[in-house]
């Protein structure tokens, strides 16, 4: 049951990011946890005066208590005995989750400058001081004026004009404190897992080891009955592949591959190593992560990167996330709650050399599920909850990925075609009405606004007698019938390097905008592009 406080303010508490943030954080949890080993976890919401809806706060529980006592509030012990209220009940559904959170998370690669239009729209009226009913009536206005109206009906501008005496002043700069879009603010991410990367190309050697050093290094036999030669050697870390033969009646074996570390010391593993170099690599590796994790870091956790167009690098899944918005949706394709917009993207070569950020696939499984709802054909059992930008979600997308090819200083911003979709995913009924006319208008309103060239490029593309498919934990080209034609990768760039070797390529033609000196951008307008401004650095 949500509390009122002193001073109108509605409270609760909401357990949708419970999860994330103790994945994000790496947050282990007590196994006999009591109710405030909980409040790092729990979000707080908060419902104004005039509002139907609750928002987050940004703070946690706990959070929300310490500013509570550090104010020496009245509602301190009341919000104490609430939480404890609401918390004990759910203690024993709340030990059944993962006391130890699973190495998978969400995290936030940039916040673009994106920016509310409606201050722009208001100074241009030059409007210093005004009644709140004048307020009012200019807003409304304004909407058939270029002002979004689904902006200001999110920003809860009016509702807070309309708790207000309508005869009271209110200058421009009372009015603009009152405009919160916090919840609206999409973050651009991606779904990531903590390691240290110790995947490199083991390069080849020989090497044998001496037998008066089998003792010193763990390793199996003495004399000339052993032999033990090593055939690979990670380049940065120096752990080694060893190859081993060795006979007697003892042994099952007399051919295996064993790891050695740093220091040439046999490591604790399986007594007659492992029965392929692949194995044994992909164990040291394995070890060797575990060794450096003092050195590890956030990696991106591509989910679908089998089903990129060939060729290019940088691949990358964006993720475009309101993890702010009060309501909870799941996406069909990642883990991570309350994603928008998901973008695959990676950078190409033009034909004539030029860099672009090529967008594979732009979707939205949130507003698609909306659409479905809408017309009844939903195949999920609950409807999804309302979602901002019903109209302006491709928009919005061209607008930030605009902005982050420019961070990659890249050439230009290239994206997928009706034709190119229709190809490669026509069983699965692909959005081409997306591709054929929503990116394109987005695209030409985002030229005329900065004045960009809009234009179409080639761009080469490898034929499919070729493919690069991850298959039984390695990247393996096949032919056009999928049949292998060559030893499996472990690395997609090995794969793609030779398919792009042996292959054959053909000309696409794709649309493309040019930054062509573009300024940084400084400020994007939220809604719409009439406000864009671009200011240099």
């Amino acid at each position: 049951m949500p509390i009122t406080l002193s001073d109108g303010n509605v409270m609760d508490l909401h357990f949708g990011r419970f999860d994330e943030r103790q994945r994000r954080y790496r947050i282990r949890l007590p196994n006999s946890a009591q109710c405030w080993d909980y409040a790092p976890l729990i979000d707080v919401l908060r419902r104004e005066p005039g509002f139907t809806q609750l928002r987050f706060t940004g703070l946690t529980a706990r959070q929300w208590l310490d500013r509570l006592h550090a104010a020496r509030s009245v509602d301190y012990w009341p919000y104490r005995d609430w939480y404890e209220s609401v918390m004990r009940p759910r203690l024993a559904e709340l030990g059944r989750r993962p006391r130890v959170p699973d190495n998978h998370y969400c995290i936030e690669l940039a916040r673009p400058p994106l920016v509310s239009s409606i201050p722009g729209h208001l100074q241009k009226l030059h409007l210093q001081s005004a009644a709140v009913s004048q307020w009012i009536a200019t807003l409304i206005a304004l909407t058939g004026q270029g002002l979004k109206t689904e902006e200001l009906e999110v920003s809860g501008l009016l509702t807070r004009l309309r708790q207000l005496p309508g005869a009271a002043r209110l200058t421009l700069d009372e009015v603009l404190d009152k405009i919160d879009l916090t919840h609206a603010l999409p973050a651009l991410a991606c779904e990531s897992h903590f390691a240290y990367v110790a995947a490199a190309s083991w390069r080849d050697c020989c090497i044998r080891i001496p037998p008066k050093e089998y003792r010193r290094r763990g390793l199996m036999g003495e004399g000339r009955e052993a032999l033990h030669i090593i055939r690979y050697r990670h380049p940065s870390l120096a752990w080694s592949i060893v190859r081993t033969r060795y006979y007697d009646l003892l042994t099952p074996l007399s051919d295996w591959w064993s790891v050695l570390n740093e220091k040439g010391r046999f490591i604790e593993q399986p007594l007659f190593g492992f029965p392929t170099p692949e194995d044994a690599m992909a164990y040291a590796e394995y070890r060797m992560s575990q060794h450096y994790a003092v050195w590890g870091k956030s990696q991106s956790l591509p989910r679908w990167a089998s089903y990129a167009l060939p060729g290019g690098y940088g691949y990358r899944e964006l993720l475009i996330t309101l993890d702010h918005w009060p309501h909870d949706y799941q996406p069909r394709h990642y883990r991570t709650r309350n994603v928008l917009i998901h973008i695959r993207a990676s950078i190409r070569l033009t034909r004539e050399g030029r860099k672009v950020l090529y967008l594979d696939e732009v979707q939205s499984d949130w507003h698609a599920d909306l659409h479905a709802a809408a017309k009844g054909q939903l195949s999920h059992a609950s409807n999804p909850p309302p979602a901002p930008y019903r109209k302006e979600w491709p928009l919005l997308a061209m607008k930030m990925m605009l902005w982050w090819a420019q961070r990659l200083g890249v050439d230009g911003l290239a994206w997928s075609t009706a034709e190119l979709q229709q190809s490669r995913w026509a069983a699965h009924g692909p959005p081409l009405l997306l591709y054929r006319k929503a990116l394109p208008e987005a695209a030409r309103a985002l030229a005329g606004a900065l004045s960009l060239p809009l234009e179409s490029t080639l761009m080469a593309i490898r034929a499919p007698i070729r493919q690069v498919v991850w298959r039984r934990s390695a990247w393996r080209v096949c032919d056009r019938q999928g049949i292998p034609i060559t030893k499996p990768f472990r690395h997609r760039h090995q794969a793609e390097h030779y398919a792009d070797l042996t292959g054959v390529f053909i000309d696409v033609e794709v649309p493309v905008l040019w930054l062509a000196g573009l300024p940084r951008s400084e400020a994007i307008p939220l809604y719409g592009v009439s406000t864009l401004t671009n200011l240099s650095p």
